[in-house]
């Protein structure tokens, strides 16, 4: 293969001119190129597109990138650094080859490139080169410094093998049997090369028999790299992984794939199930034939395959193209990978292996260097060892006093399958700048892709496939066990600072992508001073989760020892990375997730931005947890798409399409399908969840959830309130829920309880569906909650509370009692206790009493406090009365000030209530109280448009605007 290199300037042939570095002019074509260019340091290449299609090139080790270069267009790069880059084409897997920058301006520009090096090699073969006799099995075989061996035969097996030196590998078929091999020093074991990549076959084989053996603290049975390099490029599949183009039934041979594959028969390949996780799984099979898309395997499938893409019309889901609805669409289509590759690395397959799970690992420790492209691993990883994992970045960017020695840039995984693991898949521990790319995991034990001490950062992990992931027989931490979120899943990471994109994981026994920030680092790099839940997030978008046993992604349960015992924790970034700087948003894009046994994501966070998901036919809650400030816009969220192969697995859960998040996050622009009503109270279904509306006894955080496109769904199920269960609870979920988006009944009504507390004397209509749901009336509702009572916990009241709603002659119309927070029975559906309040209509009258059937308080003395909400202008009034002891003289305000205590008379923001001598002269004085001391109660007659503490929020669906928090304080002078 020939490439004409174009001099800009003058120079003599074959050598480039002293007075300035030659620019190159490379051509680029799509015919399978393998380039090898050569150039001084300061010198510029300039990548000429002769090609119909774009390309863009990008250094393996992440150095470099150029923009795309269109069809006849010209980039010109200049290269300053000495030293050798390996880059590929990210539009043309074929198109690689590497850039040599020689230091100074003599540099030799050849005109024919991919001739063999010139170099002094010895054979291998060749009793010379090892002073008169070649090895012998079971020896021990040391390669020195300065020497350069060409391995040109298959050498018996050997007890282990040091490279101090070099160790190339012929351009042959080749087997190497080692029971270690250890490179030192600068040794180098190379195989292939970026612009020519190994074309026959390579086999190496681990064995020692030993499992104690220890070599230099790096263990036995692996290749290991205390210095040194170790290269291997071999010729990968033009697809390493790519999906199914039609449905394939059980016990189907012949299988159509979305792209043509230059597959052959004879490969092992692995497709991905398409239904709920312990209802099929990732199966193995070994192809026959290949034809461009189509491929036959020698043995059926067990289970079908989804294969076709899903739209969504007006009417529902469909397999016609359109875009009418949304431009997303559910793919669905099962993943099919091919784990075979021409260079092998493999443990025995011995009594070791088979008994106790011992297999071959590559550690890579100080400054040495991997490069895989187009390798497979098999028979990997030791089970139960600590740091034995098939690939192993150990310690590479940091010193031990915590101390950035730099990134590890130049490591790279690439193209290459790691399958049969005992012990993890890929480990990148202390490492920084590591790339994994377009790799292939499968049937692996614990957590595949690792990210170990929560310090690894700026690391490159995109368009891997991470397929059957179970709990090994020893776990070495506690998030490997099979638990509540938690378990072996594709993707561990604990730092959020990399790049993470174009993954795919099913079929694991835990999560999908688990994302555990934690407050501190861990392990060997606890001294590094990063707090990794506070740091910036990087880039997590086109990623896809399906067929898992737990949530496709979580954020959340954090590590927070060594032992990998887990907590919740929120992940809230911030611009420094500290608890107290600046806060940032953060975004997940282009996500899909589906078939989950759980929540599409689980997250518990602060700002994030959730943007054009796909999620569908999970279970329970789609998107669930606990977070604030959120977005969920412009994706798709489907209950019950056409894939439907199994019945829901059963969790007592329903589907519900979103959590409320407390009215915190901004849902809109979403397109809602197939979600129905469950017939359970007890629990949210439908497209949005009421279970969490908790906080306040009037929500009208839903103003924040507009332009949403329901259809063949139900907006949601009215969760019965905990203390409106039999028996009763002692929390309370919001009375009174703001519909201004008419999800429920006419726009602007509040959906509030079909109880004579809430309904009675306002204009209502049920709520759709009729008779089921609650009714939807006319508002406004003002909430009544905050309560605190001499000197208790301001932020966890747990009084008993009863509260009667008074008609006009203050006799009794209906009650709302919540129950003493301190019962140990609690019924309260895992609501926290101190969740007590009530929704009041205008003008209503309420009498307030700190007592249930089982318990009561004695009466306050100093002081009793609650908070108003809802009441925005003088024309919002209500009375209450509140027990307070008749023995002392009360006096009463209200304020917006949030320190209510500190708030001084005459300041704009309080308001003092006028005393008055009777309950006549109450109702005819708005903001006045009575003190009625022979039934130890305040009566308060108040209306609202108190003033802002300070200026009016600018925001006008902020929680401040929305709710106005009124503090009413009546106190002990």
């Amino acid at each position: 293969m020939l490439l004409v290199m174009l001099l800009t300037i003058a120079s003599t042939p074959g050598v480039a001119s002293p007075a300035a570095p030659a620019t190159t002019t490379v051509l680029l074509d799509s015919n399978g190129q393998a380039y090898d260019i050569q150039v001084s340091s300061g010198a510029a290449v300039g990548w000429r597109n002769t090609d119909v299609e774009p390309h863009r090139l990008r250094a393996t080790d992440g150095s470099w990138t150029t923009p795309i270069i269109q069809p006849g267009a010209t980039f010109e790069q200049v290269f300053s650094d000495a030293g050798r880059s390996a880059f590929v084409c990210d539009f043309d897997p074929d198109m690689r080859g590497t850039v040599m920058v020689q230091s100074g301006f003599q540099v030799f520009l050849p005109l024919v490139v991919n001739q063999p090096i010139q170099r002094s090699v010895a054979r291998w073969s060749e009793p010379a080169t090892w002073g008169g006799r070649v090895p012998q099995a079971g020896e021990a075989v040391l390669i020195p410094k300065g020497k350069t061996v060409l391995l040109d035969v298959s050498p018996p097996p050997l007890q282990s093998l040091m490279i101090e030196g070099e160790l190339i590998f012929d351009e042959r078929d080749l087997e190497l049997t080692a029971g270690w091999i250890m490179l030192h020093d600068n040794g180098r074991l190379r195989i292939g090369s970026p612009a020519a990549p190994f074309r026959h076959r390579a086999t190496i084989t681990l064995n020692a028999a030993n499992k104690n053996e220890d070599v230099m603290g790096m263990g036995t049975r692996g290749i290991l790299l205390m210095g040194g390099t170790f290269e291997a490029y071999g010729l990968a599949p033009n697809r390493v992984w790519t999906t199914l183009n039609d449905h394939a039934a059980a016990g189907a041979t012949q299988l159509t794939l979305r792209e043509n594959v230059n597959w052959r028969p004879g490969d092992r390949i692995v497709i991905a199930p398409t239904d709920f996780y312990g209802l099929a799984e990732t199966e193995l099979l070994t192809l026959t034939t290949v034809q461009e898309t189509q491929i036959t395997t020698q043995s059926p499938l067990q289970k079908a395959r989804w294969g076709r893409l899903q739209y969504v019309s007006p009417t529902g889901i469909t397999l016609t193209p359109t875009t009418e609805v949304t431009p997303l669409v559910i793919d669905q289509r099962a993943e099919v990978g091919n784990l075979s590759r021409q260079i092998v690395i493999q443990g025995a397959d011995d009594a070791l292996w088979r008994n106790e799970r011992f297999g071959a690992h590559i550690m890579v420790m100080g400054s040495a260097v991997l490069r895989l492209d187009g390798v497979e691993l098999r028979r990997v990883g030791q089970g139960g060892l600590m740091g034995r994992y098939p690939i192993h970045f150990h310690l590479l960017s940091y010193a031990p006093d915590g101390r950035l020695i730099g990134d590890a840039t130049a490591q790279s995984v690439v193209n290459s399958s790691i399958w049969n693991s005992a012990n993890r898949c890929i480990v990148i521990h202390g490492a920084n700048g590591v790339t994994v790319r377009n790799n292939i995991c499968y049937d692996i034990a614990g957590h595949a892709i690792f990210l170990e001490d929560a310090v690894e950062r700026r690391n490159v992990i995109e368009n891997n496939l991470v397929l059957k992931v179970r709990q090994p027989p020893r776990p070495l931490q506690e998030h490997d066990k099979v638990g509540f979120r938690r378990g072996p899943s594709g993707f561990w990471l604990t730092n959020p600072d990399n790049i993470v994109r174009g993954n795919v994981v099913a079929d694991a026994a835990g999560n999908g992508f688990w994302l555990a920030f934690p407050e501190r680092t861990l392990g060997s790099n606890r001294n590094v001073p990063l707090r990794p839940n506070h740091l910036p997030f990087g880039i997590f978008s086109h990623n896809v989760a399906h067929s898992n046993s737990r949530p496709g992604i979580n954020i959340d349960f954090v590590p927070i020892d060594d032992a990998g015992n887990t907590t919740e924790m929120k992940y809230i970034p911030t611009a420094d990375g500290t608890p107290s700087g600046r806060r940032l948003r953060f975004t997940l894009s282009d996500i899909t997730t589906y078939k989950n046994n759980d929540n599409g994501l689980w997250n518990r966070v602060s700002l994030p931005d959730y943007v054009r998901f796909v999620s569908a036919d999970n279970v329970g809650m789609f998107f669930a947890g606990a977070g604030d400030d959120g977005k969920i816009v412009d994706s798709l969220i489907v209950s019950v798409s056409l894939n439907t192969g199994s019945s829901l697995p059963s969790t007592g859960d329903p589907n519900t399409a979103v959590a409320s998040y407390h009215s915190t996050f901004d849902i809109t622009r979403n397109v809602i399908i197939n979600f129905s009503l469950h017939a359970r109270f007890d629990r949210a279904s439908g497209a949005f969840a009421t279970n969490d509306y908790y906080t306040r006894p009037v929500d009208r955080g839903m103003v924040r959830n507009p332009n949403n496109r329901l259809i063949n769904t139900q907006p949601g199920r009215r969760v019965i309130s905990p203390n409106l269960n039999t028996p009763a609870g002692n929390a309370a979920l919001a009375g009174a829920l703001w519909d201004p988006h008419g999800y429920w009944g006419p726009p602007g009504n509040y959906w509030v309880y079909n109880i004579p507390f809430l309904t009675a004397g306002r204009s209502c209509v049920p709520a759709a569906p009729n008779a089921t749901n609650g009714m939807s009336c006319e508002g406004p509702y003002y909430g009544v909650a905050g309560f605190r009572v001499d000197n208790s916990d301001p932020f966890k009241p747990l009084m008993p509370l009863t509260v009667t709603r008074l008609d006009s002659a203050n006799q009794p119309m209906a009650h709302w009692v919540v129950n003493n927070g301190n019962d140990p029975i609690t019924h309260n559906f895992g609501i926290m206790p101190w969740m007590r309040h009530f929704a009041a209509v205008p003008g209503g009258r309420y009498l307030i009493e700190l007592r249930d059937v089982n318990s009561s308080l004695p009466l306050p003395t100093q002081e009793f406090k609650l908070t108003l909400t809802n009441m925005h202008t003088t024309t919002d009034q209500i009375i209450l009365a509140v027990p307070f002891s008749g023995s002392v003289t009360a006096r009463a305000y209200l304020t917006t000030r949030e320190n209510y205590d500190s708030a001084l008379p005459g300041a704009p923001h309080r308001r003092d209530l006028t005393p008055v001598s009777s309950f006549a002269a109450l109702l005819s004085t708005d903001n006045s109280m009575w003190q009625d001391t022979a039934n130890n109660q305040v009566w308060v007659n108040v209306r609202g448009g108190v003033p802002w503490e300070g200026s009016a929020p600018s925001d006008p669906l902020s929680d401040k605007a929305l709710y106005r928090d009124t503090n009413l304080r009546i106190y002990r002078p």
